[in-house]
């Protein structure tokens, strides 16, 4: 059965897991999520529309901090550090900068797709970016990385 914006319920329960699992790890702070009506208004302000699996992960967490001190910090729609289009360190061609690594690389959204990418600012390219199909496949490693 496919729920609301192509994401199935296999899928959110899916995204629910990776909540709960990241919330037992320490130095992991996440916010509470944003209401459908947040992040709708987010999107209609900025033009955009968010790509399924970062929205969907909005609901869960708006946004937080994952293995902290030297961790991930993702950001949100309600929640500080707030999502921002135009983030000075964002490559063209249809991306958001959703989150910023411990080297201080970035995490990116496709606003054309479902695509997730840490992106190397410092060179300026994505000939050496991580790629991810979805949102949840980046959180997914991260987990498998940040618990072993």
């Amino acid at each position: 059965m496919v729920a609301e914006e192509g994401f199935t319920d296999r899928e959110r329960t899916q995204v629910r897991q990776i909540a709960a699992d990241l919330a037992q790890l320490d130095g992991t702070q996440l916010n509470p999520g944003a209401t459908d009506a947040e992040i709708s208004e987010f999107e209609h302000g900025n033009g955009v529309v968010l790509p399924v699996s970062f929205r969907s992960w909005l609901e869960i967490s708006d946004g937080g901090r994952l293995f902290f001190p030297e961790g991930i910090e993702l950001y949100g729609v309600v929640h500080p550090p707030l999502l921002e289009l135009d983030d000075p360190y964002t490559p063209e061609g249809g991306w958001l900068v959703v989150g910023m690594m411990p080297d201080t690389d970035l995490v990116l959204v496709s606003l054309k797709g479902e695509a997730t990418v840490v992106y190397n600012r410092e060179g300026g390219t994505f000939d050496d970016a991580v790629r991810y199909g979805d949102f949840l496949a980046f959180l997914e490693d991260a987990l498998r990385q940040w618990s072993d």
